[in-house]
């Protein structure tokens, strides 16, 4: 338990220094940090506000685009992010999605984090 207490924690701090809150939407890029996997209920915690979390990563076998809409606030959610995703090869359920990509085409995976950002944070 321990390591994975570590993890996690080490998770929450680097979400804390890395992540905006603009347009409703908490957004981070944590590809030079190596990191394709964590909790997805740290940013709605650090930010309950937020209408969505949206995040980019890369470990050794991927780059990995997640997104995510508050589940605290469903009335909030204005869109499909299963289609967003479903746009990069991705998919999931239209609450929470993401997009993955081979683990060197962390440029690509930052490209489509921007466009997905563009549109979250958009009006709708």
């Amino acid at each position: 338990l321990e390591p994975l207490l570590f993890r996690h924690q080490r998770n929450i701090d680097l979400v804390r220094e890395k992540a905006r809150y603009e347009n409703g939407v908490v957004h981070f890029d944590l590809v030079d940090e190596g990191v394709d996997s964590l909790n997805k209920f740290i940013a709605y915690a650090l930010y309950p506000d937020a209408r969505y979390t949206l995040w980019v990563g890369k470990g050794a076998s991927r780059a990995k685009v997640s997104l995510g809409s508050n589940p605290w606030k469903p009335q909030t959610r204005k869109h499909d992010l299963s289609a967003i995703a479903g746009r990069y090869g991705g998919g999931g359920h239209p609450v929470v999605a993401a997009a993955s990509f081979k683990a060197d085409q962390a440029d690509k995976a930052r490209a489509a984090y921007q466009e997905i950002l563009a549109e979250l944070s958009g009006p709708r």
